[in-house]
């Protein structure tokens, strides 16, 4: 896929992200600013929530990953609840995205390795057409070390 990632909200607050590659500082500047529109579009009163589908990436340049430690940390206040979706069968990328959440420091923000955890994560805060829209957006992309819903 020759784009770095996808950003859309379809249905609600929840922002559908799904994150290819980024390989440099400019590339996470780029989702991040992606990211931000989102949030700015959702009304005062709401929190957004971020499923963001990280299966297809191998691993983050030091120089990305830095970038999105930043990113997370100013998010933390304007996301009520983000679950990151890794793919199982990628340990490296799992270390990687477990230490930048970590770093963070936000309890509301969850790595996972199945579909069905990150909807777990974000069930609570999800109506039940957002909970679909979730199913869905998450079984869009297949991932051969994954079960299914």
């Amino acid at each position: 896929m020759s784009e770095p990632f996808t950003m859309q909200r379809r249905v609600g607050r929840v922002i559908e992200a799904r994150v290819f590659a980024l390989k440099t500082r400019d590339d996470a500047d780029i989702y991040s600013q992606a990211l931000a529109a989102e949030v700015m579009k959702t009304p005062a009163t709401m929190q957004p929530i971020l499923c963001a589908d990280h299966r297809p990436v191998r691993i983050y340049p030091q120089p990305a990953a830095d970038r999105l430690t930043e990113l997370f940390q100013k998010m933390n206040t304007r996301l009520d609840r983000i679950a990151i979706l890794v793919s199982p069968t990628n340990a490296t990328l799992n270390l990687q995205l477990q230490r930048i959440v970590r770093e963070a420091g936000y309890e509301n923000r969850k790595v996972m390795h199945e579909p069905r955890e990150a909807l777990a994560h974000l069930h609570d805060s999800l109506n039940p057409e957002e909970r679909e829209r979730v199913r869905e957006f998450l079984a869009e992309y297949e991932d051969k070390g994954q079960t299914s819903f």
